[in-house]
């Protein structure tokens, strides 16, 4: 495995020529606007030409990006052997994005869509920036959850409760999306962050009681399997159970506080509820169950509620099943899937005819659909490098946060519209590439049983 001399071989590319605090205060933009105001972050920008604040964040790191006494951060990143096979691995991801917009085009599907699309492919660029931001600073990451659980949960709180039922819309769209859209993973990454980081979790527990009403609020089930996945991760790495039961007591307590005084609210409808539904405990409790027992979530929450929890899961499952079917129905689909642009939508009896649906809300199915079984296995061997990587760095500082958020948001990716849109994939790339960054800086220390432990940023490199 290499070490920090590795990076520091090149110790005068590695001093910036300028203040680059902005790309670290971007990167907080970003993440936050992302996570906490989903879609209504993401469609700031020019929607009446489909460009949007990602894309000019990228197109403005790639072409104006860091720049150090050797040249740009991005040349001098393919120079950093730790970061050699995660950069083939993109390139090979980028590649099999531009097959699919190909195969897409050649096939008859609009060319603006099939191109569209391949962002899937080029979000994993973030990741270099996010590294570059976590070299600048390597406090970078204990400083967000604060900032993000206060964000994502006064944002979330006043959607839950009133931003979700007003009719306005966002301008350049021709009313098809809410000025107000829910938040998006936003107060689970915070609670994660904020489990990890925080020396003392009493002295914040306003700020998770706040986000952990969001995320009941929300109803989002996706969110709740994530944070639960994240927390397991922190269970096993940290074995700090003390902790966990602290965060757990607080569910608990807001849990039994909404059930002791029957706390109702009408359900935000922007994330899967049904209109007209209401949230509370009994409500919360059912649509959590109803995909597993329907029999006790109808006990609980009135049968019209438990039937859209339940019938949300059939739609999709029956979905999933004939995409599996129909792109296994020919070797070319299987190996290389439709191209970009197909007309996913077509194949779930439930939608209309001619209804454009960009995703089916599971990116293995994504990848599978567009990509076959190629860039499915692409898409996991660059998951599997980012996993090497954030191990590494939590071999070297101890420090699990980037391993729960990877976990956590891979494992929403598998419910929802995720590394396809802008409000999943650039916070998720942007908070793992600074959390690698402690893998390209430490030194390798050999202690009994070959680990190496745990040590300090080498103070050398500090200024990158």
């Amino acid at each position: 495995m290499a070490s920090s001399a590795d990076v520091q071989r090149h110790d005068g590319a590695l001093h910036p020529r300028d203040d680059l605090s902005g790309w670290a205060k971007l990167t907080i933009v970003l993440i936050i606007g992302y996570t906490a105001m989903g879609k209504s972050f993401a469609y700031i920008g020019l929607p009446w030409i489909s460009i949007y604040i990602g894309e000019i964040a990228l197109a403005v790191f790639l072409l104006f990006g860091p720049k150090t006494s050797r040249g740009r951060w991005l040349r001098l990143s393919r120079r950093v052997p730790q970061l050699k096979r995660f950069e083939w691995l993109l390139l090979l991801f980028l590649l099999d994005g531009l097959l699919a917009a190909s195969r897409g085009v050649l096939k008859g599907y609009p060319a603006f869509t099939a191109l569209r699309d391949t962002a899937f492919n080029y979000y994993p660029l973030f990741v270099l920036l996010g590294v570059w931001v976590g070299l600048r600073d390597k406090r970078f990451l204990g400083k967000l959850p604060r900032v993000l659980a206060l964000w994502a949960g006064c944002y979330g709180l006043a959607w839950v409760l009133l931003l979700n039922r007003l009719p306005w819309a966002i301008p350049g769209t021709d009313g098809r999306v809410g000025l107000f859209l829910g938040p998006y993973g936003g107060s689970a990454v915070a609670l994660l962050g904020l489990l990890a980081f925080e020396p003392r979790l009493q002295s914040v527990w306003h700020l998770i009681l706040l986000n952990v009403f969001v995320l009941l609020g929300s109803t989002s089930r996706a969110d709740w399997v994530g944070l639960a996945v994240g927390v397991f991760v922190f269970a096993l790495l940290m074995k700090s159970f003390k902790r966990l039961l602290m965060v757990g007591g607080l569910f608990l307590v807001l849990f039994g506080m909404m059930y002791a005084t029957n706390l109702s609210i009408d359900a935000p409808t922007g994330r899967g509820a049904k209109l007209g539904a209401r949230t509370s405990a009994d409500e919360i409790l059912a649509r959590g169950i109803a995909p597993v027992n329907d029999n006790l979530a109808g006990r609980l929450a009135p049968s019209q509620d438990v039937d859209f929890a339940e019938n949300t899961e059939e739609f999709r499952l029956i979905w999933w099943a004939r995409i599996w079917e129909e792109v296994h129905n020919q070797m070319s689909s299987t190996l290389l899937g439709f191209g970009y642009g197909y007309p996913v939508g077509d194949l779930n009896p439930d939608i209309d005819p001619g209804t454009f649906i960009q995703t089916p809300h599971s990116d293995f199915f994504y990848a599978l659909t567009f990509s076959g079984w190629l860039g499915v296995v692409i898409f996991f061997l660059l998951q599997l490098e980012l996993f090497r990587l954030l191990r590494r760095s939590f071999m070297f500082t101890g420090q699990p946060f980037g391993l729960m958020c990877w976990a956590a948001l891979l494992t929403m990716s598998f419910f929802e519209d995720f590394f396809e849109a802008p409000f999943g994939a650039i916070p998720f790339f942007l908070l793992v590439g600074a959390a690698i960054a402690p893998a390209l800086l430490a030194t390798r220390t050999k202690i009994s049983g070959g680990m190496p432990a745990p040590v300090s940023l080498t103070p050398k490199v500090r200024t990158v």
